[in-house]
């Protein structure tokens, strides 16, 4: 297995793709990042003035408002770990050089196994890069202002990686299902820049009784993971430094946290712990199909 993890690494740098995704990503990233936290002080002064923010006592400066727009980049970002993954055995499929793969393998399923495990240690490559460039981009577009505290950037980079390895595995296995470059490339943009967060709004603005019907799909989901994560960071942060914090009901709380959700793009999304646990499920579906797929399927 070491072996043919190594051949896949060999494999994904003798080609262009990798970094010329990956440059991408880390200037959507960064752009997003900057453009987000330079209207900061506008969407600031909205949320100091909630009533949440009020009845706490709290002022500006001590909540980390900016990891909305970290989350929210990165959010933005992870299309990119989505097609690098995609067209991981649909581009071999296209060239046909997964038959020389397939034969100098001892069995398919190992193979299968390395390229899953070389793509996931790639969609956390993918996802450190992101928060990376995300993050430079709010210390720009903020001047070194309202930055998030050390552990708040740590929970949600770790769910930023989290997102990105999933993302990868979900888009692998489409691209096993389709076995076509140019039409793995074209759902994955479809659904990631049309379907998913057309779905997202559709659903959580017309699901009568259940707004929570978006956060049950794999991009409110995946939106939810590190949603739920600035949400819950803010909350956690009011409820430590609130003056008046016997005065903030739960409810109010639990609004402000859907309202983070919101602005982190995690529209209708549930709370931390359910959004990655939908988002792992509807991943591994995916790239077990895909898989299963390319295990029958006829090579020549």
């Amino acid at each position: 297995m070491g072996k043919l993890i190594k051949a896949e690494f060999r494999k994904i740098l003798s080609t262009k793709l990798w970094w010329g995704l990956l440059i991408i990503a880390l200037l959507v990233a960064g752009a997003w990042a900057g453009m987000l936290s330079s209207v900061f002080d506008g969407l600031a002064e909205e949320l100091s003035r909630s009533e949440v923010m009020r009845l706490a006592g709290l002022q500006l400066d001590e909540i980390s408002f900016s990891v909305v727009f970290l989350t929210r980049a990165i959010n933005i970002a992870t299309i990119f770990p989505m097609l690098f993954g995609g067209l991981a055995i649909a581009s071999e499929l296209g060239r046909k050089t997964i038959t020389t793969s397939f034969l100098t393998a001892p069995n398919r399923s190992m193979l299968l196994g390395a390229k899953g495990i070389t793509y996931a240690i790639w969609g956390a490559i993918y996802g450190i890069a992101i928060i990376c460039a995300a993050t430079l981009g709010i210390v720009i577009g903020t001047g070194g202002d309202h930055l998030v505290s050390f552990t708040t950037w740590l929970s949600t980079a770790a769910a930023g990686v989290l997102s990105c390895v999933l993302w990868t595995l979900l888009g692998l296995g489409v691209g096993a299902l389709i076995g076509s470059p140019v039409g793995t490339v074209i759902v994955l943009l479809v659904y990631g820049l049309a379907i998913g967060p057309i779905s997202d709004l559709v659903f959580t603005g017309f699901a009568e009784g259940d707004a929570n019907v978006a956060g049950a799909l794999p991009n409110g989901a995946a939106n939810g993971l590190t949603g739920s994560t600035a949400a819950d960071t803010l909350a956690d942060e009011i409820q430590a430094n609130a003056t008046g914090v016997s005065s903030v009901s739960s409810d109010l709380l639990e609004g402000f946290q859907d309202t983070a959700r919101l602005a982190a793009g995690g529209l209708g999304s549930f709370g931390l712990l359910a959004s990655a646990a939908i988002f792992f499920a509807w991943a591994m579906l995916f790239f077990a199909l895909g898989l299963w797929r390319t295990q029958s399927r006829d090579i020549t």
